[in-house]
């Protein structure tokens, strides 16, 4: 009987919208000192959470690409990136604080409460939701027994989690993704193996 594969989720590192607490979902922000430094800290460690890593999937934003190159040094593994990880794109609302999108633009009510509102330009919950859990739903078919690594964004995973854990996406806002931390799944039995690690930090 094979062995079952082992699906890690990561958190890119602190970037500057992070601290300013402004939306850059598609924005290609990079990483702060400090993100630099929680990544490589996690790439020293990440051995501790999965010995064995078969393959590394990234977002291709650069915050997600320098996180997921620092675990792939370890054992000298290639990065694939693939776009379908990437975050929530808000269109226009991009790099506007989280308090105007609470207040006068009312967007974060509105995401909340309907996963098919869109922003100008941008795309829906329901689509991230979507685009993501496809992608990775497909990463796990395509290496059966494997132990995958899949480097991403805040919003996409929590969306994703609610998805495979609840089936039920209203749930994504009780998934609060930190900075580098790692959540271990099993989509096929919806269960979460450890949530929000950063023993590394």
């Amino acid at each position: 009987m094979q062995s079952k594969g082992r699906l890690l989720l990561v958190r890119h590192g602190q970037t500057s919208a992070n601290v300013d607490q402004v939306w850059h979902g598609h924005t290609d922000t990079p990483l702060t000192d400090l993100g630099l430094e929680q990544a490589n800290r996690l790439g020293d460690y990440f051995h501790n959470y999965l010995p064995d890593i078969h393959a590394i999937y990234s977002s291709p934003l650069q915050r997600a690409k320098y996180t997921a190159e620092q675990i792939a040094r370890g054992g000298e593994h290639e990065v694939n990136f693939d776009p379908r990880l990437m975050e929530f794109g808000a269109g226009d609302f991009e790099g506007k604080s989280f308090d105007e999108l609470k207040g006068e633009h009312g967007f974060i009510k509105k995401v909340i409460n309907d996963e098919h509102h869109r922003p100008p330009g941008g795309e829906t919950r329901a689509e991230v939701t979507e685009r993501f859990v496809g992608a990775v739903d497909g990463f796990v078919a395509n290496h059966p027994g494997q132990n995958l690594v899949v480097v991403a964004h805040g919003l996409a995973i929590a969306f994703a989690l609610s998805h495979w854990i609840d089936q039920d996406r209203s749930k994504w806002v009780n998934y609060q993704i930190s900075n580098t931390s790692v959540t271990e799944i099993c989509t096929a039995n919806a269960e979460i193996k450890f949530f929000d690690q950063t023993d590394h930090l």
